[in-house]
């Protein structure tokens, strides 16, 4: 909220692109790197990647959102239920090659305090996985107050309110939790993390919301939006618990 008040007092600032949205976006992050430097604890921060032994679990954040995108997708045109007018593969490609490159460069911020500080230390207290993904699920959701409320331009909601949007984005956030969780977890690094963000920012963000290059009903977007439509949330959630479930089974037999 610092940053929303630089905006207010600076004039002309760029919509989308001000001074104070950077500031809401490195706060967390600079915050958590402040902690471990004082406290000198850099246990589990995630900054390496851990390749070996996890290529798997990083083909797998990189195919999770594109798969989900995929069965709505289908889903929709099974029921005819989605307009494909607009699509054009060579200009989706090239906005989805731009927007995972920039997507990569901002999701270092926003993984590593999420992922890489407040999810290690609410594991540190030995919490249980459900209260986990509860509090490191709404803690990033309601971060997002200021994107939502203030710094996203009007032409982002002619469909839905300002409030509804946050309020969506607390239910989709929380629910893809137990997923970037559990990939943290399993590989002990952020930067799996932060290729499953990017690909979101590029796959079905793009194809839906900045792109435009598919446009659902209005009736079925809540429920076949590839981001936050109801059947898209609970695949999410199925593949979160299916990968906590990995885990447990493999840190049993760790312990034999």
């Amino acid at each position: 909220w610092v940053g929303v008040l630089l905006d207010h007092i600076l004039e002309e600032q760029p919509k989308g692109n001000s001074l104070g949205m950077g500031i809401w976006l490195i706060a967390p992050f600079i915050t958590g790197v402040l902690f471990r430097i004082f406290n000198r604890d850099w246990n589990y921060a995630g900054i390496k990647p851990f390749f070996k032994g996890n290529m798997k679990w990083y083909l797998i954040a990189f195919f999770i959102y594109p798969f989900v995108t995929l069965i709505t997708i289908v889903i929709a045109l099974s029921l005819k239920c989605i307009d494909l007018s607009e699509f054009n593969i060579n200009n989706f490609i090239l906005l989805a090659i731009a927007s995972v490159v920039g997507g990569f460069i901002k999701n270092i911020f926003e993984e590593f305090s999420w992922r890489g500080y407040l999810t290690p230390k609410l594991i540190e207290l030995k919490m249980k996985d459900w209260l986990i993904y509860l509090i490191s699920g709404l803690v990033w959701s309601l971060w997002h107050a200021a994107y939502y409320m203030v710094f996203l331009p009007n032409e982002y909601f002619t469909t839905i309110s300002r409030t509804d949007m946050l309020l969506s984005g607390c239910m989709v956030m929380t629910a893809w939790t137990i997923m970037y969780v559990e990939v943290y977890r399993l590989t002990k690094s952020v930067w799996p993390c932060v290729l499953m963000h990017a690909v979101e920012d590029a796959v079905p963000t793009v194809l839906v919301t900045t792109g435009g290059f598919i446009t659902l009903t209005k009736g079925s977007d809540i429920w076949l939006n590839p981001t936050s439509g109801f059947i898209s949330i609970a695949i999410f959630i199925a593949i979160g618990v299916a990968l906590r479930s990995f885990r447990i089974k493999r840190e049993r037999i760790v312990k034999i």
